[in-house]
């Protein structure tokens, strides 16, 4: 008997964490399931969104939230709204927003309060980019932009201001001498603008050894270490805020 997926609801701070089963997780070629998570502004409520979207033999999207609360899931919209785009697996949660990048053509939106989907434009962007991805930059969202220059892979930094019906505007690149900056050495970002990286060498084909972790400071390009090393792909970097979210609940899981 197969196992249904499980998301777990952790918060370290008060020791408690929830798990959450998803139901009718789809991963074949009839169709793919997106799960998003965040927290309700307006009622401090934890939400997840499940997306799934049938592909045969027509599009058909169906999407689900469950709310802590109510330990229910809720069916908020059936049809095909977006029948030209496929989503990442990665999402961003920023201020009741959740955002997903589709490939290439829009970012889609899904508001927890409203519970309702809009369609965020993507930039005019270089004819040389071949991979785009979210962040959480700044507090805000986030367009990360990778295209060659001068032979090395570079990053430029879009980001979106003032809510979804603003338009993003381009705060700088990331390059370094030498180096070839990919998404997926692209951990994070801090507060004060600067970007951790995991930057290996282009010419060395052996990570087990390795590489370190470095703070790219976009105003003069300087990089730093910060005394972290390990193998390419292994570190994963997370915005986290202290709170008391499910200090009223009991470590349980939710079939």
């Amino acid at each position: 008997m197969e196992l249904e997926p499980l998301v777990v609801i952790w918060n370290p701070s008060v020791r408690k964490c929830v798990g959450i089963v998803i139901p009718n997780v789809l991963h074949s070629k009839v169709g793919y399931t997106r799960i998003g998570f965040g927290v309700c502004h307006d009622t401090n409520d934890p939400k997840l969104v499940k997306i799934n979207v049938v592909e045969t033999p027509s599009r058909c999207w169906e999407v689900q939230v469950f709310t802590l609360s109510s330990r229910v899931w809720k069916t908020v919209f059936t049809g095909a709204p977006f029948t030209s785009c496929h989503l990442f697996l990665d999402n961003v949660f920023i201020d009741g927003i959740i955002y997903w990048l589709s490939h290439g053509s829009f970012i889609l939106s899904f508001d927890l309060k409203s519970e309702k989907f809009v369609e965020v434009c993507i930039p005019e962007i270089s004819g040389h980019t071949y991979d785009l991805c979210l962040a959480k930059v700044n507090e805000s969202l986030g367009l990360l932009e990778f295209y060659s220059e001068g032979g090395l892979s570079v990053c430029g930094v879009w980001m979106k201001k003032d809510g979804v019906n603003q338009p993003f505007t381009k705060i700088y690149t990331v390059k370094v001498e030498g180096k070839s900056v990919f998404s997926y050495r692209v951990l994070g970002f801090r507060n004060n603008g600067e970007v951790l990286l995991h930057l290996d060498d282009d010419d060395d084909d052996d990570d087990s050894k390795g590489f370190p972790i470095e703070v790219y400071e976009p105003s003069s390009g300087c990089i730093n270490s910060v005394g972290i090393s390990g193998e390419s792909h292994t570190f994963f970097m997370g915005s986290y805020m202290e709170t008391l979210l499910l200090l009223d609940q009991s470590n349980s899981i939710i079939h």
